[in-house]
């Protein structure tokens, strides 16, 4: 025991030992910086910026050396000039914490020390270079935690839900229930133990209740929340998503959280659809009738879409540069086509098969309907990868700017988008597309760019397709495992068709998962995980009912008036205010609070009675 107290001090101190070097070094640093006079400027860690850091940069080269940069996230582009920084000297520079920085500095025209870092927010750092080497970056001051308000976040949302849980079990527990039957006045229970008059029969229903009877209509329970979670998901992005990188969307291949949320609503409206359509045929209505319904709601999708878009003033409202395409008109077209083909070749009754063939009964009541959008699927491969695109090559699946100019020079710049932005700039002109898209920054790109643009519209399709075989899932078997064993099934096939397609990376594959174009590979996989999230939430909330679905179930029957509605009122309070610290910390506290406010208001709504679809 002796022994093992005696390599437990030794270990101690050679732990202190090792913190003592770790500060002297620090110490080391600081010294050589004052004696260099150093000037950080904005440097000095009170005029940083949310997601900013200091860099600074020390130079023994007896000779002027030039430092170069360029962000990871920029595929396969040229380096840009950072700085220059004179000899024996040094510079102090801001640098975004978003994504890893590669770089090297150039001595006597030779490239060296290429590096990759990722910096933190807040963080000080400093390199040592000399004429032909440098040393690994150190951490002068450690940088803030910036992902602690998520984790405060979570924590406190997992307390209110722990709360609602006790504070429902005890409403319903057998105490409170003896507690409010001793409430009950003696004449109220003494009049319901009377006998009825002879005049009035007894009744199933409570009067009061009727009208709310009469409105309910047959739900997947599943559906109205999977829709709420896409509807609150959408509302927190739009807000700002705590200005996380991850709750924004990817620059350009890739995903990230906000790339989930839009698919998820066309696969929904897809599993709606073809239910919706199969209840009004049963019920006697003409095909005629349901596409005039159809063509309805499409309109006024699109309308209201071209409203949102004028929100604003200024240059939103002059018709010579209002952007036409939009989310809603996206939605509008899918819902058009989808809408269409079903009602046109839906059956109003499934044909129930028997023997082998009822394991793909859900196939054979549909196979024509997806032999159409198999041709529009394959309309828009041909387009991405057969449409001449003036001065750029067929194909091309890049943003432009700086894509492809570490080895290819400037022959991508004017590519935007290949196929699919050449044909939005030349049907609705580049005036009337999205000017800001996401990669703009990043890739120095000089042409606008729509993601809801016209040729991603056909793929979409495919999307809302999947949603509604996955609805015919639910009409064509009734089982719970035989609805989640094809769900399953299906994410399987479209997940391991999406992981072919992007050779399961980012940007090496043949056609990479790309929300910007709405490529092949991010249909299916948007297809798989909308797929597997529908099984995950039939399972807790229709079969084994371990979960209502709020608060998300009411704010996915009202989905439509969220949408609108946090639109209009983005910029208002009290959804919305200037922030005052402008961190993470308040930005996220912002955010989470203007997707709470309007879950409650869904939830009152839901409890007046009203609810508002197109």
């Amino acid at each position: 025991m002796v022994q093992c107290f005696i390599e437990d001090v030794l270990v101690w101190l050679g732990d202190i030992f090792v913190d003592f070097c770790d500060l002297t070094d620090f110490g080391n640093l600081l010294l050589k910086m004052a004696e260099l006079n150093w000037d950080s400027g904005v440097c000095n860690g009170t005029g940083l910026k949310m997601d900013e850091a200091c860099f600074h940069v020390m130079s023994q080269s007896p000779q002027p050396i030039t430092l170069f940069s360029q962000v990871e996230e920029c595929y396969m582009c040229k380096f840009l000039k950072w700085a220059d920084i004179p000899a024996a000297g040094n510079v102090s520079l801001i640098v975004k914490t978003v994504y890893p920085v590669r770089m090297y500095f150039e001595s006597d025209g030779l490239q060296r020390c290429h590096t990759t870092y990722r910096f933190e927010e807040h963080g000080q750092y400093i390199w040592n270079i000399s004429e032909n080497n440098c040393s690994s970056i150190e951490v002068l001051e450690k940088p803030v935690s910036a992902y602690f308000p998520l984790l405060g976040a979570f924590i406190f949302m997992l307390l209110l839900i722990l709360l609602w849980n006790v504070v429902k079990w005890a409403i319903d527990s057998e105490w409170m229930t003896r507690l409010r039957e001793r409430a009950i006045p003696f004449s109220e229970i003494e009049s319901d133990l009377g006998s009825p008059s002879p005049s009035e029969g007894p009744t199933l229903v409570r009067s009061e209740m009727m009208p709310a009877v009469r409105r309910q209509k047959t739900r997947v329970a599943s559906l109205d929340t999977f829709r709420g979670i896409a509807i609150a998901s959408m509302i927190f992005v739009n807000y700002g998503g705590g200005h996380y990188y991850f709750f924004k969307h990817s620059v350009w291949n890739g995903l990230t959280v906000a790339d989930l949320v839009f698919p998820w609503f066309l696969w929904i409206m897809g599993a709606s659809l073809v239910i919706s359509l199969r209840s009004q045929l049963r019920s006697t209505l003409r095909r005629r009738q349901l596409f005039l319904k159809v063509l309805q709601r499409s309109v006024i999708l699109i309308a209201l879409g071209l409203i949102l878009n004028s929100m604003g003033g200024g240059q939103r409202l002059d018709l010579s540069s209002m952007r036409l395409p939009g989310v809603l008109q996206r939605i509008g077209v899918s819902y058009l086509i989808v809408g269409t083909i079903e009602t046109m070749l839906i059956k109003p009754q499934g044909s129930f098969q028997i023997g082998r063939l009822l394991v793909v009964q859900d196939v054979l009541d549909s196979w024509l309907q997806w032999l159409v959008i198999i041709i529009l699927t394959t309309v828009h491969i041909s387009l991405t990868f057969l449409m001449p695109v003036p001065n750029c090559p067929k194909g091309y699946l890049g943003p432009g700017g700086l894509h492809y100019s570490l080895t290819e020079g400037d022959k991508y710049t004017n590519c935007t988008g290949g196929a699919a932005g050449y044909i939005d700039r030349l049907v609705f002109g580049e005036k009337h597309i999205y000017q800001h898209p996401t990669f703009k920054e990043v890739y120095h790109t000089s042409q606008p760019y729509d993601p809801e643009g016209l040729l991603g519209t056909l793929s979409s399709v495919l999307l809302v397709y999947l949603g509604v075989q996955a609805g015919r899932v639910m009409l064509c078997y009734h089982y719970t495992f035989s609805r989640v064993a094809r769900w399953t099934m299906w994410a399987a096939i479209t997940g391991i068709a999406a992981g072919i397609l992007c050779n399961f990376s980012k940007d090496e594959g043949w056609i990479p998962v790309n929300k910007n174009l709405w490529s092949l590979s991010y249909v299916l996989a948007m297809g798989s995980i909308s797929l597997l999230m529908q099984s995950f939430l039939y399972l807790v909330i229709d079969d084994r009912n371990w979960w209502s679905g709020a608060p998300f179930h009411y704010a996915g029957m009202n989905s439509l008036l969220l949408y609108v509605g946090h639109i209009v009122t983005k910029h208002t309070f009290p959804w919305n205010w200037k922030p005052y610290y402008n961190n993470h910390t308040e930005l996220l506290s912002m955010n989470l609070w203007g997707t709470a406010l309007w879950l409650i208001i869904a939830y009152v709504l839901f409890r007046k009675n009203v609810f508002v679809a197109a």
